[in-house]
């Protein structure tokens, strides 16, 4: 029994990495799921078998995109040895780590939110996952005195549709891929933040600004 869902499980997997090269080499609206039937060589009854349709595809390729980054995070909210400005600066590092080693992520995330429902589907799931772990460390960073604020979740939630909010912006592509645009931005988010906790923007950083110099 165990062994059969494992194999469901990998053959899902298979799939969607199949469906998610799509997205990325034709765009999502472009893909059909006659595209993804025809390069995995899976039968129409077995793509039905694991997705109930293209949107569905779509929604676990998101999720599984968030999860991947909740995973990396969630060692940084839990550390009990850390105090709250110490998490928030290895968390906000973390982030940007996460994000400059998944190029290829980034550019596929680009892709699947071309899509109006794919923006909603990635702004809801990032706000029921993200927002939790990122508010844990605000709401301790308010009862230790650091940061000043009066509603730790809703300011959390906040931060995260702003830093979230990029790939849809018409520069996005620039800030993917020019060095001097990618700085400016993160700079302008570093500071956005830092008055948004009521910190001063060199607490922490988003960017190894030394190295770039």
């Amino acid at each position: 029994m165990a062994r059969s869902a494992d194999n469901h499980e990998n053959k899902k997997k298979e799939l969607l990495k199949v469906a998610e090269k799509l997205f990325l080499d034709k765009g999502y609206e472009q893909t059909s799921i006659d595209d993804i039937l025809k390069e995995s060589g899976i039968s129409k009854g077995g793509f039905y078998h694991y997705f109930k349709s293209k949107d569905e595809v779509l929604s676990e390729s998101i999720n599984n995109i968030i999860e991947e980054s909740i995973e990396y995070l969630m060692p940084t909210v839990e550390d009990n040895r850390l105090d709250a400005l110490e998490k928030f600066k290895l968390f906000m590092r973390k982030k940007s780590e996460f994000q400059s080693t998944k190029i290829e992520y980034a550019t596929l995330l680009a892709s699947i939110l071309q899509s109006d429902v794919a923006q909603y589907k990635y702004s809801l799931a990032m706000s029921q996952k993200m927002v939790e772990p990122f508010a844990k460390i605000i709401d301790q960073g308010a009862k230790e005195g650091v940061f000043h604020v009066d509603y730790p979740h809703e300011t959390a939630d906040i931060l995260i549709r702003t830093v979230t909010s990029v790939v849809q912006s018409t520069s996005y592509e620039e800030y993917l891929h020019d060095e001097r645009k990618h700085r400016q931005y993160l700079l302008s988010l570093r500071n956005l933040i830092a008055r948004t906790l009521g910190i001063s923007p060199e607490e922490f950083s988003l960017y190894d600004e030394e190295a770039k110099k």
